[in-house]
């Protein structure tokens, strides 16, 4: 009996001290204020006031412009929906949360390669590249757009295919949410004047994961075996869509890329 209560005990002391490392690691002292630990960069959406504490009677520290990166590190406990930033590597003051999006940065640094198997008949290499950034006119929100090459293998005739892939560096319907939109477009297959087809992708940052949305031309589309996978960066993100992509294409869409190459029918 004594020695069950010891064991007890036990396991009681080593679950508080874990309790207590897990509260140290999501706490942190921001200019004398505990705040919740939470990293990210965003977006400025427009001019705001940065305050020593989370309040607006708070001593103004200084101004963001609408447009500028802030590094967030921590959430306020105490004076809702403000957040701590830092400047220049520096803690610097609260920033009321409304006025920031969440924000990724596509960039590569090297191309990304690898192969995907769609069925029995059809085998794709592929290879995408980081191209550049985009701003929509009249606004802060950025595309970074990549160059995608599928080299295939459809029923033993191989091809080379040409794709156009972005990611919106902000949340799609510019919300807190952070789920960032991925789209591949390929320019060989179409429907009418002036309509893409495109595969439709959410990132979504905090669950870790890309997940299939759709393709905008819905009657040239199937449904693919793999609806979504495990993404833990914005590499991950990209390579998951260009490898599911292929196979949300209907059979109308590969006969329209083998008349583009080979000016026949399959």
């Amino acid at each position: 009996m004594i020695r069950t209560r010891c064991i007890t005990t036990i396991v009681f002391f080593v679950a508080l001290m874990m309790a207590v490392e897990h509260s140290k690691a999501e706490d942190l002292n921001f200019l004398g204020i505990d705040v919740f630990a939470e990293k990210g960069t965003f977006l400025v959406t427009k001019k705001a006031n940065v305050r020593l504490g989370p309040m607006t009677e708070s001593k103004k520290l200084g101004e963001l412009k609408s447009g500028e990166e802030v590094q967030v590190v921590g959430r306020a406990k105490k004076g809702a929906g403000w957040m701590a930033i830092q400047k220049n590597g520096t803690d610097y003051g609260f920033v009321y949360e409304p006025i920031l999006l969440p924000k990724i940065d596509g960039s590569l640094k090297k191309s990304i390669s690898g192969s995907v198997v769609i069925d029995e008949y059809t085998q794709c290499g592929y290879t995408f590249n980081f191209h550049s950034k985009n701003i929509v006119e009249g606004k802060n929100y950025v595309f970074s757009d990549y160059d995608i090459t599928y080299r295939c293998n459809v029923r033993g005739q191989f091809f080379s295919l040409l794709a156009a892939m972005f990611i919106g560096e902000v949340p799609f319907h510019l919300t807190r949410d952070p789920v960032f939109q991925i789209s591949i477009d390929l320019m060989e297959v179409e429907k009418g004047y002036d309509e893409i087809f495109s595969t439709i992708f959410d990132y979504m940052l905090k669950d870790k994961k890309v997940v299939f949305v759709g393709i905008s031309l819905k009657d040239l589309a199937k449904i693919p075996k793999e609806k979504e996978r495990p993404a833990n960066s914005v590499a991950e993100a990209l390579k998951a869509a260009v490898e599911i992509a292929p196979g949300a294409w209907g059979e109308e869409v590969w006969k329209q890329i083998h008349k583009a190459q080979f000016e026949g029918g399959l």
